[in-house]
């Protein structure tokens, strides 16, 4: 890094999801401020390791260091950021003491805040000081807005939640999945993403009452070889990998994606779609990224801590089920799925645009007097 001379934007991240998260903005800066080097952390391997070596975007990746005042002093010293961005949930208190000490800008976004949140309890007073550390939170939405400034943090704004802004860049890609078309063929498909074994017993149940011309495609949470084989258990005789040969696609029923990194692309076969998570504590997970393809959402009941999730039944574009017998209602009622499909697709697109306010920010507090 010594050898790297520019002015340098340190971007942190958790973890995998926080950086697709924060992707949108990186990928901003370098286009329209490529003289600045980027400088991207994370604290778990689930990033690092899939980012170190194949992301072109940063400059420099690594783990960030255990919060210690002593590091993170080092770490600041030798990195010397102009300005710091942390992506939702991070709150690091000798990190952003010492950026607010050395006077470098940090600037949160895509965050929410709810009231369970520590910042809002009587025990609360050194995570409300490490909000004042940072020169702007940008937020997803209004209540996060409104429970910080009855706590006297003022620097805020909404601007909605970048992880739109990323998804709906897959529409934009010509990305087709051959095996995928084969297996459908015809059929009325629905895809299930992320699922568990909760997720899948309920779908099992759904496609024994469903006529033959519906199929199923599976991309479940974990692939390891155990979850595959209890999938494969659930739909015996009528079930394979999506990696066999053509007569075997569109023999079976149900297809099951045995590989990561595909799911988002796969959504644009779906008729409509369910998102697993639903029966587990962590909750669903992302819906964002099939609901920019306009189709109906389905998934389990819980859903509460996630704000589009929540926004998106009010908006009859998703609704959570309990049960296989209502998803298969559901599933018959076809005037209602056309018109959850359309909201979806109307939701997506109110949603759009909170990296460009993020970006006007910058450019404007951070960029401009160094250009």
């Amino acid at each position: 890094m010594d050898a790297d001379k520019r002015e340098r934007i340190w971007i942190h991240c958790a973890s995998l999801g926080e950086f697709e998260q924060g992707r949108p903005l990186i990928e901003s800066i370098k286009l329209y401020h490529p003289q600045y080097s980027i400088v991207l952390t994370f604290f778990s391997p689930s990033g690092y390791e899939v980012k170190k070596k194949d992301y072109d975007f940063a400059d420099h990746v690594f783990y960030l260091p255990l919060d210690t005042k002593r590091n993170a002093k080092e770490f600041i010293n030798l990195v010397q950021p102009q300005l710091a961005l942390f992506v939702k949930y991070e709150f690091w208190y000798h990190f952003l003491h010492t950026l607010k000490e050395q006077k470098i800008p940090a600037v949160l976004f895509s965050s929410i805040f709810q009231r369970r949140h520590p910042f809002f309890k009587w025990y609360g007073g050194l995570y409300r000081k490490m909000l004042t550390c940072y020169a702007q939170i940008f937020v997803q939405d209004e209540d996060s807005k409104i429970l910080l400034e009855r706590i006297n943090i003022h620097q805020v704004q909404i601007v909605g939640d970048t992880r739109f802004d990323r998804a709906a860049k897959v529409l934009q890609q010509d990305k087709s999945f051959q095996t995928i078309e084969v297996f459908k063929e015809g059929h009325t498909l629905i895809v299930a993403g992320s699922t568990w074994a909760d997720d899948e017993m309920l779908l099992r149940d759904v496609m024994l009452s469903l006529p033959p011309n519906y199929k199923l495609l599976i991309a479940p949470h974990e692939v390891d070889d155990d979850h595959i084989r209890q999938i494969e258990s659930f739909f015996p005789g009528d079930c394979c990998l999506w990696a066999v040969d053509e007569h075997t696609l569109r023999e079976k029923r149900v297809c099951i994606v045995h590989t990561v990194g595909q799911l988002s692309y796969l959504y644009k076969y779906a008729d409509l779609v369910w998102v697993g998570g639903g029966f587990t504590k962590s909750g669903i997970h992302n819906i964002i990224e099939p609901a920019v393809f306009g189709v109906p959402i389905f998934f389990g009941p819980n859903y509460h801590r996630y704000r589009e999730a929540v926004e998106m039944i009010g908006y009859d574009a998703a609704d959570s089920l309990t049960q296989a017998s209502e998803f298969t209602e559901a599933i018959e009622n076809k005037n209602a799925l056309y018109h959850m499909g359309n909201n979806a697709k109307q939701y997506v697109n109110l949603q759009l645009g909170a990296t460009e306010k993020i970006l006007a920010y910058l450019t404007e507090k951070c960029f401009a007097s160094k250009e």
